[in-house]
């Protein structure tokens, strides 16, 4: 019964806990304000209204009259705002469509440079005119100085040099002077190894060359130990112009540059020969006809000569100037030869004068 007792005062005591925590968890769950607030309408947007513009005034305004275009003052002179009718291009949309260049006009006592067209020197422009084409890229030897005038040449040192090696006595008055003819020589066998044409020794051509270069390798001196040094090559030398090949040859290239045989101080002093004989011997139509060969052949070795020294290893190669002079003189010689075969004097006498004036500009610029 105790029991009984003590159950029921601790449910007493409980039911009003329970009562007090439902109000709170209520209270917890329902907020403070007791309701959710009712959000404030928007209020309207005001539009500003637009002024209409014053129309009364816009049709008040007084309007101006447009001007013609076009009008006739000083005595019906027709005048565009202004300005005279005449001045105006009759077709300017064609005019300025016109897109060709303008060449600039010099007034009296100015200079206009023309800055579109190219700028060539004086001495560029003769190589352009004067300098033929070579064939196959090389050097046209047949047209400058053919086989027969080749032998020819080579003939004439050959006798030279029999007169000048007959003794020490002999080389000794003449030793100063062979040098020219040795380089000549080499020169001409060098060109003979590129000739299209054939001779009896061109298969030792290069031979021919190069000894002709070793006969003066080193400086001649008077006496009989310089003497005994060059005849044994001059004796080669011989041989091969005979049609023969000297067994004891030294071995030679079959192309080498003609410089490295014939130097430019040596080949110079052959072509002065050659003008001064020129100049001297040939001074009349009869003196043409007289020397015809000799004209001929000689002309032809300056032509060579001067086609020479523009070759590789003379420095010249690439020297537009060099070759304005040097080119030109090689096709001057050629009128020469073509005016001695027709006999016709004055054309010759043209072709020496540009061989002297290319020869006299040429000096005054490079030295040798």
């Amino acid at each position: 019964m105790k029991m009984l007792e003590n159950r029921l005062d601790r449910k007493s005591i409980l039911q009003p806990i329970k009562s007090v925590c439902t109000c709170l968890f209520a209270v917890v769950l329902t907020g403070c304000g007791g309701g959710t607030p009712t959000a404030p309408a928007p209020q309207p947007s005001s539009q500003s209204s637009n002024a209409t513009p014053n129309t009364q005034v816009a049709q008040n305004a007084k309007k101006q009259p447009a001007k013609s275009s076009e009008e006739k003052v000083n005595n019906d002179r027709k005048m565009i705002d202004g300005i005279p009718y005449d001045v105006w291009f009759d077709n300017p949309l064609a005019v300025a469509a016109n897109s060709k260049s303008v060449t600039p006009v010099a007034l009296p006592g100015t200079n206009v440079a023309n800055s579109s067209a190219p700028r060539t020197s004086p001495n560029a422009t003769k190589t352009t005119e004067t300098q033929e084409p070579s064939p196959a890229g090389g050097v046209d030897w047949k047209t400058i100085i053919p086989m027969p005038v080749v032998e020819a040449q080579v003939k004439e040192i050959r006798n030279r040099l029999t007169r000048n090696m007959q003794s020490v006595g002999t080389y000794n008055t003449s030793y100063l002077e062979l040098p020219t003819f040795t380089a000549t020589l080499a020169a001409l066998a060098g060109i003979v190894t590129e000739h299209p044409e054939d001779i009896g020794w061109k298969k030792n051509a290069k031979y021919l060359r190069d000894l002709s270069a070793a006969f003066t390798a080193e400086p001649l001196m008077r006496g009989a130990k310089s003497f005994r040094k060059v005849q044994v090559p001059y004796e080669q030398m011989i041989v091969i112009l005979n049609g023969s090949l000297p067994a004891d040859v030294p071995k030679s290239d079959d192309k080498i540059p003609l410089s490295d045989v014939a130097s430019m101080g040596d080949l110079m002093k052959r072509a002065d020969i050659a003008s001064k004989w020129l100049k001297s011997n040939v001074g009349s139509a009869d003196a043409l006809k007289a020397e015809k060969e000799k004209v001929i052949n000689e002309a032809h070795l300056l032509a060579a000569i001067a086609k020479v020294i523009t070759t590789e290893g003379y420095g010249y190669v690439d020297d537009e100037g060099f070759l304005g002079y040097a080119n030109p003189m090689s096709d001057a010689c050629l009128k020469m030869v073509a005016a001695a075969k027709s006999d016709n004097y004055e054309e010759f006498d043209k072709g020496l004068t540009q061989v002297y004036k290319a020869c006299t500009q040429c000096h005054s610029e490079y030295k040798e």
